[in-house]
């Protein structure tokens, strides 16, 4: 059957809300479900780019002899 053939256009990335874990697709800014605003931010990723940030600046300082 056609209808059970896979097309040559990828389907979109699904992943679960932050809030509500609807599935819903990685690029959306606002859950449809729940109105969440940025549903797919990974607090992991987030606290990792911090600490990044504070160990350059910490580094930096320890360069100028602050």
């Amino acid at each position: 059957m056609k209808g059970d053939e896979k097309s040559g256009a990828a389907a979109p990335k699904l992943m679960p809300c932050r809030y509500c874990k609807t599935p819903i697709e990685k690029g959306l800014k606002r859950c449809p479900c729940c109105g969440t605003l940025t549903p797919h931010s990974d607090v992991k990723s987030t606290l990792i780019w911090i600490a990044v940030i504070l160990v350059i600046m910490y580094l930096y300082t320890l360069i100028r002899g602050g």
